[in-house]
């Protein structure tokens, strides 16, 4: 069950990717944009590269013929370990920066809930709109660490499933 060639391979691809997501980050933030908002969606480019290279790597050099549940292990274990690289180094990038990023954020975050105020309203209720305004206003540096570690978690398990059935025997 417990495979170490699985893990050295996740650990591997997995920080080489969270930094290469992080550097793209660190671009978006020198170019004085929220690199958490939308334009930060670009970080996210390098997880199904590192995933393809990692099952691939796994296939030629350890296996040779793999299937579909080691072909995901695979891909699950660097999208871990990217998670787990990225958001930590954006919780130090955070603190680092002062809370002038973290401002940005939530500054830009509630301009576009206001944009979008009545379908909110429509779709939640007054009660559950008002309950994500007053969230997004305490937000703190670990809980956009942790939004992010979700999402790249979230984005990586989609990323192996496709590349699992790619690679499978």
């Amino acid at each position: 069950m417990f495979n170490q060639t699985i893990i050295r391979v996740g650990v591997r691809y997995g920080v080489l990717c969270g930094l290469a997501c992080f550097v793209l980050l660190l671009v978006l933030y020198f170019a004085g944009t929220d690199p958490f908002g939308d334009l930060g969606r670009i970080s996210f480019f390098p997880i199904p590269l590192f995933v393809f290279w990692a099952i691939r790597y796994y296939k030629k050099f350890h296996e040779g013929e793999i299937g579909f549940l080691k072909g995901l292990r695979v891909g699950l274990a660097v999208s871990l370990y990217t998670s787990l690289c990225t958001s930590m180094l954006v919780f130090i990038l955070i603190y680092i920066a002062g809370p002038d990023l973290l401002q940005l954020h939530i500054n830009e975050t509630l301009a576009l809930l206001e944009q979008t105020r009545e379908e909110q309203i429509k779709l939640l209720g007054e009660k559950a709109y008002q309950m994500g305004y007053e969230a997004i206003n305490s937000m703190t540096p670990g809980m956009l660490a942790a939004d992010d570690f979700l999402r790249r978690i979230f984005a990586g398990l989609i990323f192996s499933l496709v590349a699992a059935v790619f690679f499978r025997k």
